[in-house]
């Protein structure tokens, strides 16, 4: 996991951004501070900023959301909410009233007039807060559970999805008609918090739980997955370009995954204490990152690092894996990077590349593709391999790649089912003698053939004779043919051994 520093510029006065928003009017990144102070930071050189003085005190504030060339926030103490709206000069004094209650999210909308309006959650209210452009406030009706996570579709603006963790549901608001909707998205045992709309591959609906989990929900299939994440997600964010951001505070860290993809893509280590908060992207592109814990913007590479070629393979110790590792160097929105410096990096002894090596460094072609040397297999294991951009500090890692034992000869039979059986005379006993046919360490030796033979051939036998030999499959295990009780009652024996071995497998039955 590649560190931040070098991408890293600190706010004038340390002021610590809780939210960001990119205001395209004036080009800067704009944030609010948990004291409910707004400031602006200029993304290119010299990379300055200003913290606008308000005219309260004593306020807190957690959001921020762009509105007509304006910055929008929600600012609140023990007695009251406002809306204030701050625009390019910097000046934002309270407006309209609602309930003195922290924001969990603040996103633009329409009403059913399609007049644009803000729309807020606020922490334990079970309606939405709306905010018009004279800064007044009002409130729907109630969902009867507090309301959390907000996002709002881009296609339709009075529809709006809001996640409701004590119901386990996220619930869509139809301004058209002013209701929720009476059909939620419903997830079982999972807390819906924070949520965001991609649209890569499918509309997509992510949410972070209070766990360290993240939620996935595709509207194609109506289904949802869930995907383990390092800690607990504070807040997600989908980029125009379909993939998913989000921050996890606790972990000084954030983490995305690409366009398309159901499992996390990477993360990166934004530095120790730094609690990041919020990201904004801004005209060029670029990634921004607040960090609350110090008082600072990182600037995060406008390009990703995915595998396309190498998870989920095996290979037995001393022989080649069958495919190499490629991975796929691209800008946020999607276009390949030619002539990235990728570092494939293997940890432990599992694997090695051609010559012996833990690292193998290539450069991606027109597609933006590098490709590794052919990867062996050294010993059993999980390989821990992750490839690195040198040039923009982007990481990521492959998964499930597996090297196995190697197999040798044959050694004994290790028993898998069939035993214990009671049957009537002359009837066949219901399941099959199975055995699996292994090495003297332990793994499954395939297409060897495995005979079994009834010791007590008066009382059962295999197609009227006492002996039956079968290959095993592709796995080492051997299938016994119908075992048939005789005309009188006793305790069968069967044995089952592999051809070239002296060790076997006893089964004990009963003729009833």
């Amino acid at each position: 996991m590649p560190s931040a520093s070098g991408n890293i510029h600190d706010l004038t006065g340390n002021a610590k951004p809780v939210a960001l928003a990119y205001n395209p009017a004036d080009r800067n990144v704009w944030f609010v501070t948990p004291d409910a102070k707004i400031g602006r930071f200029t993304p290119r050189a010299p990379y300055d900023s200003v913290v606008f003085e308000p005219i309260y005190s004593g306020q807190k504030a957690e959001n921020l959301a762009l509105w007509d060339q304006s910055v929008w926030t929600y600012v609140h103490d023990s007695t009251n909410g406002h809306a204030a709206k701050c625009p390019t000069s910097g000046e934002y004094p309270p407006l309209g009233v609602g309930a003195p209650a922290a924001t969990h999210a603040l996103a633009l909308g329409s009403d059913r007039n399609h007049n644009q309006r803000l729309v807020a959650t606020l922490d334990g209210i079970g309606s939405l807060t709306f905010i018009d452009a004279r800064g007044q406030v009002s409130i729907s009706t109630d969902y009867g559970k507090p309301l959390h996570g907000l996002a709002v579709d881009t296609s339709n603006a009075q529809d709006y999805l809001v996640s409701c963790p004590d119901r386990h549901q996220v619930v869509r608001y139809e301004a058209s008609t002013g209701d929720f909707d009476l059909s939620p998205i419903n997830f079982g045992q999972l807390k819906p918090c924070s949520i965001a709309l991609t649209e890569a591959d499918g509309k997509a609906l992510w949410a972070t739980t209070p766990e360290a989990r993240i939620i996935r929900y595709d509207f194609d299939t109506k289904s949802h997955r869930t995907i383990t994440v390092p800690a607990v997600a504070h807040r997600v964010y989908g980029l125009p370009d379909g993939s998913l951001w989000f921050t996890m505070p606790t972990r000084d860290m954030i983490g995305y995954f690409a366009p398309g993809a159901t499992g996390l893509t990477g993360t990166l280590s934004t530095g120790k204490g730094t609690e990041p908060s919020s990201l904004a992207v801004d005209r060029d592109g670029t990634l921004w990152v607040g960090l609350t814990g110090t008082g600072q913007m990182l600037r995060v590479s406008k390009v990703q690092l995915t595998p396309v070629s190498g998870q989920g393979q095996q290979a037995a110790v001393g022989t080649e894996f069958p495919n190499p590792l490629k991975v796929k160097a691209a800008r946020l929105d999607g276009s390949p990077v030619q002539g990235a410096t990728i570092t494939f990096t293997i940890k432990g002894d599992q694997a090695r590349f051609d010559g012996d090596r833990t690292t193998d460094v290539r450069t991606t072609d027109a597609d933006g593709i590098a490709t590794s040397s052919v990867l062996h297999a050294k010993h059993a294991g999980e390989c821990d391999i992750s490839a690195l951009w040198e040039q923009e500090s982007v990481f990521t890692r492959f998964e499930n790649i597996t090297v196995t034992a190697a197999v040798g000869p044959a050694d004994h039979t290790r028993y898998l089912s069939g035993a214990g059986q009671e049957t009537e005379r002359g009837t066949e006993f219901a399941e099959p003698l199975k055995v699996t046919v292994v090495d003297a360490n332990g793994a499954p030796v395939p297409a060897v053939d495995v005979t079994f033979r009834v010791v007590d051939d008066d009382l059962a036998s295999f197609d009227g004779g006492p002996i039956a030999v079968v290959p095993g499959d592709d796995t080492g295990v051997a299938t016994s043919p119908a075992l048939m009780a005789g005309s009188e009652a006793g305790r069968v024996r069967v044995e089952a051994w592999a051809a070239d071995t002296s060790a076997g497998t006893v089964f004990r039955e009963r003729v009833l």
